[in-house]
């Protein structure tokens, strides 16, 4: 760490964000704003279906305002982690081939999940676990082959 005195005026060494409270409500806020998003576009899908346009109007614009908010916590973390897969960001290849893996493992996820619906007897739910299951990995099988390919210059 460089001496105070060293420091351009008004600027502050940070610590690392990697592994501290901060980045964990970061990751909590970024998780929050993106089903935040979710919902209120679910919503203003209803609402206009039942007739409502300025509450639909006024859901949209909730759920542009969450989606902003969920990109400015991203652009945060960026110090630390990507949240959904817990590694650095790096170039796009690598960032790419790190949700290549996520999906893979999520695909096994949704496998079981989808087991143990229908071990409950919830038969609807485990169609769709499983028909996550495989749009996860058709989505990383499709990543790993992007992030092996490269355009030619």
């Amino acid at each position: 760490m460089r001496p105070a005195s060293t420091l351009p005026a008004g600027r502050h060494e940070q610590p690392a964000l990697k592994e501290t409270l901060t980045c964990e409500q970061l990751e909590a806020t970024f998780r929050d704003d993106s089903m935040a998003a979710t919902e209120c576009s679910y919503f203003a899908r209803i609402a206009e279906i039942e007739g409502e346009p300025e509450m639909a109007r006024a859901l949209r614009e909730l759920a542009e305002q969450h989606a902003i908010n969920a990109r400015g916590s991203l652009d945060l973390l960026m110090r630390a982690r990507e949240p959904l897969t817990g590694r650095p960001f790096g170039n796009t290849h690598a960032n790419v081939s790190a949700l290549a893996a996520f999906y893979r493992g999520d695909a096994e996820a949704q496998q079981a999940r989808s087991r143990t619906a229908r071990n409950e007897g919830f038969s609807d739910i485990s169609s769709w676990f499983a028909s996550l299951a495989r749009l996860r990995h058709a989505h990383g099988e499709r990543l790993a082959a992007l992030s092996t390919t490269r355009d030619e210059p």
